[in-house]
């Protein structure tokens, strides 16, 4: 047998083995179980996950129905028609290495992680009332939102746009407006607080922008108002008055329970 017949046949042998490893020696509910504790274990943040219709394919592929992402106990997220790609490399460094596709509401999400350690999330025109999360802290809206989320041990930063967006609820009551053109934004999840560094909305009647943080349902927020000229009637130009920091520019402060 020559030497290059005999490598060949080493490493069919060797694929062999590895694929037989994971149809049959590895069982569902170990990746379902090692995924679920993979993104729960994340450090200060109350990040919890609960995979639901797991199936194996082949060469380390993954299928899901749906995956379940509770923050502090409230439900955040719900990614369905799941596939993933796992690198069983990693696994030497007792890390859980995937690539990940799939859907919220009607938009697309892809993602790489290395859990423990953290991984990023990019949303793609996701529909905003398929994120409860949203509604849980008074910031009822429907629209297309596109995001990155960089998970970290302990934290959760997230960037996002929404081109046009209808808003009701609590964060609605708090701006004199009718509509929205633009909402982008940045802020960071950790534990029980979430740190707002900038939120900035286009409206019909000019700009505005949040800033602050909400710890433990407590709101703690500047509102920062730049209406057009002649956009606010006489009643809520009266209303706002004493917040007047310069002309044309307004700084609101927020504190208040969440819903």
């Amino acid at each position: 047998m020559t030497k290059t017949r005999f490598f060949i046949l080493l490493m069919a042998g060797i694929l062999a083995f590895i694929v037989l490893v994971w149809l049959i020696v590895i069982p569902e509910d170990v990746i379902k179980t090692a995924i679920e504790d993979s993104i729960s274990n994340n450090g200060q943040m109350d990040l919890k996950s609960s995979v639901n219709g797991l199936r194996k394919g082949l060469l380390f592929s993954v299928y899901a129905d749906n995956i379940e992402l509770n923050i502090s106990n409230t439900p955040a997220l719900i990614i369905t028609d799941i596939s993933c790609r796992i690198n069983p490399l990693y696994a030497f460094k007792k890390n859980l290495n995937f690539s990940i596709r799939g859907k919220i509401g009607t938009g697309d999400v892809q993602g790489l992680f290395d859990l423990p350690s953290g991984g990023i999330l990019k949303l793609e025109k996701a529909d905003l009332s398929a994120i409860p999360y949203l509604s849980s802290i008074g910031f009822q809206s429907s629209g297309l939102i596109s995001a990155s989320l960089f998970f970290k041990k302990g934290s959760l930063d997230i960037t996002f746009e929404v081109p046009a967006a209808e808003i009701q609820g609590s964060m609605a009551n708090l701006l004199p407006v009718n509509s929205f053109k633009n909402i982008q934004g940045t802020l960071m999840i950790q534990g029980n607080s979430i740190k707002i560094t900038s939120i900035t909305m286009d409206t019909d009647k000019g700009r505005a922008r949040f800033k602050g943080d909400m710890i433990n349902g407590l709101m703690n927020l500047t509102l920062e108002l730049m209406p057009a000229a002649d956009k606010l009637n006489s009643l809520e130009s009266t209303l706002i008055s004493k917040y007047l920091k310069s002309p044309g520019y307004y700084v609101i402060p927020i504190k208040r329970h969440m819903p």
